[in-house]
């Protein structure tokens, strides 16, 4: 890994374990155990080093939408895989990070949501679209609304006055707000393949 990218690396890991506003580029510097000067080499100021930042975690949720996509899977399946990366990647985020980076970042928020917008709509829609062929999804539903309410539905999860992580257990949340969708659109066959694989759990 060269230095721009260990920089990067590190520096996500800061503003991921430790939030934004609360790090400063001194801090950033003495983390990555290289001088200020050093790191200016590479970035020309605190939202810089964001904006680049969250475009490596973008790429990250693209890498890991697309393999599990290439894996094929039964769709109630993947839905639960879907939902088990992503309760790794946020259960453990600083509580008003998502608030942060919407009201003093919006520019970076605007990163992540591309992906929700484009990529993980897509994926859900195509989700929807193979349950219905194999008839664990009723054939009446609409692919694109049901779709567009899933993802706007697990935005109210990452709404920390919502839902503060120290009153509530991310995991537990997705766990149910999936459950709600899945229970929402299956057919018979779908709902026993769901039930099967949660007494199983």
């Amino acid at each position: 890994m060269n230095r721009y990218n260990e920089i990067i690396e590190g520096a996500l890991h800061l503003f991921l374990q430790k939030g934004i506003r609360r790090i400063n580029m001194d801090e950033v510097s003495s983390h990555l155990g290289i001088s200020k000067k050093t790191l200016y080499l590479y970035v020309d100021n605190k939202g810089d080093l964001l904006e680049k930042s969250f475009k490596l975690y973008q790429s990250r949720i693209l890498d890991f939408i697309n393999a599990t996509q290439e894996k094929n899977q039964n769709p109630i399946d993947e839905l639960f895989e879907i939902d088990e990366q992503v309760s790794q990647m946020l259960q453990d985020r600083p509580e008003m990070l998502v608030h942060d980076l919407k009201k003093y970042h919006p520019s970076v928020w605007e990163i992540l949501e591309v992906v929700k917008k484009e990529h993980v709509l897509n994926c859900v829609t195509q989700n929807i679209e193979r349950g219905k062929k194999l008839g664990l999804y009723r054939t009446s539903v609409n692919s694109d609304i049901i779709a567009k309410l899933m993802l706007n539905t697990s935005d109210a999860l990452i709404d920390d006055q919502l839902f503060p992580l120290n009153q509530y257990d991310f995991e537990s949340l997705l766990k149910e707000n999936r459950i709600y969708h899945i229970r929402g659109i299956a057919t018979n066959k779908g709902v026993n393949y769901l039930e099967e694989k949660l007494n199983h759990e």
